[in-house]
């Protein structure tokens, strides 16, 4: 009977412990990749692979595209006034329509484009980069890490909620189209990682598999949140070095009492061979 004691002392104990576990941080170091994809030379390629503890991430970068104009311009004009000669002038103007980028690295990620200055995540002239984050799990992102950075580096963290996701689905659309629509806002964040500042993002922990991480985006609203509160004006500029991320919690129900009184008769049943 005292042995029987025992089994339950110690299956209450090991659900107990499993129950109280904490999650351990997952940090990934950007500038270290495992592999890539539709790499055009020895920086740039479409996405970068990476796994740390059996969790894989792979990066992508995303921005808005360009649009082209091509137009005649008149050079030279006769006596009554008609063009006797015409120039082809191209102007290009911002395409509000999200495509896919390539993804650079030096000194951290950035989001690469002819008319993305410094080869970074940046929000210049209303042309937003983010990186989209893809996991093959769950996550709840806890911190970023910036490498190469100017002026500012406020950033806007958007995270998949909905049912199923294919990157494809960001295609064409502006960053506004997102919210609501399978992604909710996470938050808004002044200077992350800059100075004393802390690279601690998503206080409310939130979980998910895909993670969108930018230049401060006003689409997504001017609410901030977090503890970097020391806005700085200017555009804001950085490279992603590193996330850090942790598991959720698994959990393990309590022995049911279900569970108690079978090990209880089992005791029971035990005690009367004994004595018989």
């Amino acid at each position: 009977m005292r042995s029987i004691k025992f089994i339950i002392a110690g299956l209450a104990m090991a659900f107990g412990i499993a129950n109280t576990a904490s999650a351990t941080p997952i940090s990934f170091n950007l500038t270290a990749p495992d592999s890539r994809l539709g790499a055009i030379n020895s920086t740039y390629a479409k996405q970068y692979n990476y796994e740390k503890d059996d969790l894989g991430l792979a990066v992508t970068g995303w921005s808005y595209g360009i649009k082209t104009t091509t137009s005649q311009v008149c050079t030279k004009t006769d006596r009554r006034g008609n063009c006797t000669k015409y120039k082809t002038v191209t102007t290009t103007s911002l395409n509000e329509a999200i495509e896919q980028d390539y993804v650079g690295k030096w000194d951290g990620l950035g989001v690469e484009k002819t008319d993305t200055p410094n080869h970074a995540v940046d929000n210049e002239g209303g042309d937003y980069d983010m990186h989209l984050l893809s996991f093959d799990e769950l996550v709840k992102l806890t911190t970023l890490d910036l490498g190469w950075y100017q002026t500012d580096t406020d950033i806007s963290i958007l995270a998949f909620n909905g049912t199923s996701f294919d990157s494809s689905s960001l295609l064409g659309k502006k960053w506004q189209d997102l919210i609501g629509n399978g992604w909710q806002l996470v938050g808004n964040y002044y200077n992350v990682d800059y100075g004393t500042n802390s690279g601690a993002v998503n206080q409310g922990g939130i979980i998910s598999q895909y993670w969108l991480v930018g230049a401060y985006n006003p689409n997504f609203g001017n609410v901030f949140s977090g503890p970097n509160v020391n806005k700085s004006s200017g555009n804001d500029y950085y490279k992603l070095k590193g996330v850090t991320v942790e598991r959720p919690p698994v959990e393990v129900p309590e022995p049911s009492a279900l569970l108690l009184m079978g090990l209880g008769l089992l005791g029971l049943r035990c005690a009367r061979r004994r004595t018989a």
